[in-house]
């Protein structure tokens, strides 16, 4: 995580990828309310994978004891000294300078950090309620409250809710968000193929996806798509519409895989993000095998192959 410590109060400084110092109070990301400090004094921020910094000010930031220039951009490196206003006086030293970095900050207890790397459950991953998830075709990261599904999108700089308290979340990257919260985007064709076994305790699984096969292994979320993939088969062989097929509220799913709502989210989002993984680069849309709306899910594969021991059970295509 980026920061800066504040050498007066001895107290850490998170940055965001565009963060404003300055003393106007409802308006900039950090506060300095002193003598000579501008409303806007400076700007910090993270452009090709480096940190910038550009005084705007009247009274100028010093960075190791020398006066930068105005309006233009300066290289930040860690253990950097800036003083704002006057030299030696409002002084910061550059702890971090991480550019791949999340993180939330307690708005009641700000020294508790949760810093996000990759999935996370929260509080910890042997009792759960929450989960924090990249995606990467959406390119947003989400909290997600895993026993009602809710889910707010994270924002650098925005605030969430969430084991009674507020949460600021910090994002040190580039990327742009650009793709629509509503939208699911749409899934190449594709084939899966389940091996499960005659007691049904193991699913292997692999997919076929631009003449490519990606051996996924045996997952115990496996199973959950196996149970959608057979309801898919049984509505088509009802004649359902096709846009109607295969939908199973996640209670039905609860109930079916006999666990609790959170542990079933949690199968949810490890089969997505292991199909992510394996569509890598060119093919990140393959976590939306697992579609989901309104409290429903479905699998969305055009051909569907299932072996139970040794023996074919079905081989369907929608």
């Amino acid at each position: 995580m980026a920061y800066l410590i504040d050498e007066h109060k001895l107290e850490k400084i998170y940055l965001k990828s565009y963060h404003t110092i300055g003393r106007y109070k409802f308006n900039v990301d950090t506060l300095i309310d002193q003598p000579g400090v501008s409303r806007h004094h400076a700007i910090i921020e993270l452009a090709q994978g480096k940190w910038l910094i550009r005084d705007v000010s009247t009274n100028g930031i010093w960075i190791n004891d020398k006066k930068v220039d105005k309006n233009l951009p300066y290289q930040l490196c860690e253990n950097d000294k800036i003083d704002f206003a006057a030299h030696g006086q409002n002084s910061y030293v550059v702890a971090n300078l991480s550019d791949d970095c999340q993180y939330l900050v307690s708005q009641t207890h700000s020294s508790q950090v949760i810093e996000v790397k990759d999935q996370i459950l929260l509080p910890n991953s042997d009792d759960p309620s929450h989960i924090i998830y990249f995606d990467s075709v959406l390119n947003y990261w989400f909290l997600e409250d895993l026993t009602n599904n809710d889910r707010q999108a994270l924002i650098d700089g925005g605030l969430v809710s969430a084991f009674n308290d507020q949460w600021l979340f910090y994002s040190a990257s580039t990327a742009a968000m650009t793709k629509h919260l509503d939208n699911q985007p749409t899934v190449k064709p594709c084939g899966l193929t389940f091996s499960v076994s005659q007691d049904e305790e193991s699913t292997q699984l692999s997919v076929e996806l631009n003449n490519e096969s990606f051996d996924l292994g045996t997952r115990t979320h496996h199973y959950l798509m196996l149970l959608l993939a057979r309801t898919r088969i049984q509505d088509k062989h009802a004649g359902m519409e096709l846009d109607e097929q295969g939908w199973l509220y996640r209670e039905e799913l609860v109930k079916a895989l006999g666990v609790q709502m959170n542990h079933m989210n949690i199968m949810v989002h490890r089969a997505r993000k292991q199909l992510s993984d394996a569509g890598g680069e060119s093919n990140p849309e393959l976590a939306y095998l697992l579609e989901t709306n309104n409290g429903r899910v479905r699998l969305n594969s055009q051909d569907i192959t299932i072996i139970k021991g040794s023996k074919l059970e079905t081989r369907i295509t929608i």
